[in-house]
């Protein structure tokens, strides 16, 4: 079985997380900005999981482990209330453009 090197899982976090910022930058739907931060913290998850190849002792591999883990469960609850944020604001004002979301009117 064929494995990542560290270089391959580094770049490919930098890309990850290129791709998400350039998303949540360019898109105007709100549902395009939440992806692309989404993306953002895959990007870290994908980085610990470098570090973590490359750590020598058990012990060590284990919490960065549990580090990549703490990542996943932290972008999965973001995810989850900005999905929330999202329906309301659809359900409120029936947009997802990011230009309206801005203004923050009650």
């Amino acid at each position: 079985m064929a494995h990542a090197s560290f270089d391959s899982l580094l770049f490919a976090a930098f890309a990850l997380f290129w791709i998400g910022m350039l998303g949540l930058l360019w898109r105007r739907s709100l549902l395009g900005m939440l992806v692309g931060v989404a993306f953002g913290w895959l990007s870290v998850a994908v980085a610990g999981m470098a570090f973590v190849r490359v750590q020598p002792l058990a012990e060590d591999r284990v919490s960065g482990a549990a580090f990549v883990v703490c990542v996943g469960l932290i972008s999965a609850l973001q995810v989850a209330l900005g999905l929330a944020i999202v329906f309301a604001r659809v359900a409120r004002r029936g947009s997802l453009d990011a230009n309206d979301a801005g203004l923050l009117e009650g």
